[in-house]
């Protein structure tokens, strides 16, 4: 089969299936099969709908830019790009990150319903992983700044970046060998030399591992690593629990603050049906932005308000402080933190800035995290671990 034949018959499947799956808010045929011309190491790929695709819709799902198709790449896209990379798509996604949509994961559908494609999707609370597992997925959030966030449309500033989503373990690594390192574009972003596609062969039995014991099945998490020789500790996360309003707090006053741009004058949606200034700016964003965005605002305008600040916000802050130093505590003892996949432990690592892996296992999935920057270790140790469970099928 020749390699166009290949993509068209990607887009037979997606046409095919799109109805039932609602994965792809745009289908990009046209220009996937132009991509591939002069192109000598062509690999497919999907954007969520946060992430600005040049010449391409980008409009978070959201009727506020339902019209909006940027001048510019995200410089993961403009990376993946320069690789090779063949946009299939760009996937469905929670109106700007956070509100209601048919389907929150877009992007793990499209991954999961395509062969040997890779999907980028932003990562808010880390709900990448809760799709991921549902869908029988890698999911892995790098360090925060390993993957430069520009052109990425963010709920959370601080707290979001890019995730990576893939039916093999191989493509986890080739897209971060692909999008890691230095982007003047972003001040958060880190340089990177490492070789994430040359992963050692680690003995796993010399590995220092912890897990959180609450998973309801642990039975099954404890018989594995026992099979494979790997001795692990309970340990527990103080504050741990705080995680989730914490974030809620904190990505709500973030979010309200990077939403004041889309008004209807300067950007996004603007009303017909307006007298003055106030009204224009009032049913644009009334008639632009879902229910749950618009009390996702105004909470976060709740929480940074005069009164309120110190009483909300700030006790959030110091939340997360305690969590991220809490978090790093244990990973000084040990290099692997295990845990199940639900939103308190994702949001956790989401405020600490910790790189974390999902790995399709049983009814909770595996979430593994370590130290910030320690990546590399992270996906030796979780490639060994998935190797393992996929010889045991």
């Amino acid at each position: 089969m020749n390699i166009k034949q290949r993509y068209l018959d990607y887009f037979s499947n997606i046409e095919k299936e799109n109805e039932k799956i609602k994965a792809y808010k745009t289908i990009t045929k046209t220009e996937a099969l132009e991509a591939l011309e002069n192109n000598d190491n062509p690999f497919p790929v999907v954007f969520a709908d946060l992430i600005s695709t040049k010449g391409i819709k980008t409009t978070a799902n959201s009727k506020m830019l339902e019209n909006y198709i940027p001048p510019f790449d995200a410089t993961v896209v403009e990376r993946v790009k320069q690789a090779g990379g063949v946009i299939l798509g760009k996937t469905i996604t929670d109106e700007f990150g956070i509100g209601e949509t048919e389907n929150s994961f877009g992007t793990c559908a499209a991954v999961a319903h395509s062969k040997n494609i890779t999907g980028f999707s932003g990562g808010h609370k880390g709900l990448i992983h809760s799709g991921a597992q549902k869908n029988g997925l890698f999911a892995y959030t790098p360090t925060f700044g390993l993957i430069s966030r520009y052109g990425l449309i963010s709920p959370a500033s601080s707290l979001d970046g890019i995730g990576i989503l893939a039916k093999s373990f191989a493509n986890i690594q080739n897209a971060m060998a692909i999008v890691t390192g230095k982007d003047e574009k972003d001040s958060a972003s880190h340089s990177s030399d490492v070789d994430f596609l040359n992963l050692e062969d680690i003995d796993l039995s010399e590995q220092k591992v912890a897990y959180i014991n609450k998973f309801e099945h642990f039975a099954d998490v404890g018989e594995f690593f026992e099979k494979l020789n790997i001795p692990i500790d309970e340990v527990a996360i103080q504050g741990l629990a705080y995680a989730l309003p914490a974030h809620e707090i904190i990505s709500a006053g973030e979010f309200a603050t990077n939403m004041e741009k889309f008004d209807g004058i300067g950007f996004g949606h603007r009303s017909e049906d307006y007298s003055n200034i106030e009204e224009l700016y009032k049913n644009s964003r009334t008639e632009g932005l879902g229910l749950a965005v618009q009390q996702k605002i105004m909470f976060g305008n709740f929480v940074l308000s005069e009164g309120k600040y110190e009483e909300y916000y700030v006790q959030a802050l110091k939340a997360r402080t305690m969590i991220k130093e809490n978090l790093e505590k244990v990973l000084e003892n040990y290099e692997f933190l295990i845990a199940p996949i639900n939103v308190q432990y994702t949001a956790g690592l989401s405020l600490a800035g910790l790189p974390g892996i999902s790995i399709p296992f049983g009814i909770e999935g595996l979430l593994i995290t370590t130290r910030a920057f320690n990546d590399k270790r992270l996906l030796e140790f979780s490639k060994k671990i998935a190797s393992q469970l996929a010889g045991d099928k």
